[in-house]
């Protein structure tokens, strides 16, 4: 058994004779989240699979139970991971639609069954030539992710298959982490609805990613996407930014500050996403000190999706924004 899947039962068996102060920090960290004004808020994508050598953290596998640890270690709010299902129909936690960048095996997720998913070790990092040594760590389930995140973290759960939905939003309700997990989907000016008030997301926060695709209309800008989607009967979480460009950022933080959510910035320059072209990202702000991550502050931005969590911990502390 992995070292980490140890922890999994031993976190399972705490949340169950611990409930009551697992739910309390588990709503402080969702207080703030419902709060921009509680300062800036820390999504680890795809969990915390960098090393952090300042916190004495080696690197872990992408979507896996190591880096939801380290994750908790660090103090992180929130953990970014990728939804598919297996052949017999299980939820899995992965994020490339076939097994070959980040395993020791081969083939489509959607082929495998899970005892086949389950067999495979995970590869270091992000794996593929980058990181190709094996781990002792497996692919894990959706099930077992929301056991060991309830009561510690939240979950942003990045769903990969539009009929996977409600599966997805079943299971995190029957684990008692339906107010923990947060499910976000691509909006524009021609979506038939609001994205908020969609049925499908009732039992769970929701937020309208809005970007550079805003509306075939000529003219169309990200401001008139988000005032669309702040106008929903049930106000979303927020607004997440993606290849925004910059001069209609300062709209949209207006927005969302009337509407009292956050507005979320990615800077995961090492898969090429970010949130405001010409604003930088990770490998940016780690080539100066931070600098990339304290200007999308400086703008408005107070969640910051990263695969640095180590070192923007580290500047926000200097900073005196976190303690």
């Amino acid at each position: 058994m992995g070292r980490y899947l140890k922890v999994w039962y031993a976190a399972l068996l705490l949340a169950g004779t611990q409930p009551a102060m697992a739910a309390d920090h588990a709503d402080t960290i969702r207080r703030k989240f419902d709060q921009p004004s509680a300062g800036v808020f820390i999504v680890a994508h795809r969990g915390c699979h960098n090393a952090s050598p300042q916190q004495k953290l080696a690197a872990a596998p992408e979507n896996s139970l190591a880096a939801l640890e380290h994750c908790v270690r660090l103090g992180v709010d929130m953990m970014e991971l990728d939804v598919r299902r297996s052949a017999d129909g299980a939820l899995v936690v992965i994020h490339d639609a076939t097994v070959d960048r980040t395993t020791d095996g081969r083939g489509k997720v959607a082929d495998l069954t899970l005892a086949q998913l389950q067999a495979l070790r995970l590869k270091q990092n992000m794996g593929a030539q980058m990181s190709p040594e094996l781990t002792d760590e497996h692919l894990s389930t959706l099930a077992q992710m929301l056991a060991a995140a309830r009561g510690r973290i939240m979950i942003n759960l990045d769903i990969k298959d539009d009929d996977i939905y409600a599966q997805t939003i079943a299971e995190a309700t029957a684990h008692g982490m339906a107010r923990y997990v947060l499910v976000k989907s691509f909006v524009n000016l021609d979506a038939a609805g609001v994205g908020a008030d969609d049925p499908a997301f009732a039992a769970v926060p929701y937020m309208p990613i809005v970007g550079a695709w805003t509306g075939k209309g000529e003219g169309a800008s990200a401001a008139q996407v988000v005032t669309r989607q702040l106008a929903a009967q049930r106000r979303p979480a927020g607004v997440e930014l993606v290849f925004l460009p910059r001069e209609q950022l300062a709209p949209v933080r207006k927005l969302a500050a009337a509407g009292g959510v956050r507005l979320w910035a990615n800077t995961l320059t090492s898969v090429g996403v970010i949130s405001v072209i010409g604003m930088g990202g990770d490998l940016e702000a780690l080539r100066t000190s931070g600098r990339a991550w304290g200007d999308l502050i400086g703008a408005g931005v107070d969640t910051i999706q990263t695969d640095e969590p180590g070192p923007l911990l580290a500047f926000l502390k200097r900073q005196g924004i976190r303690h």
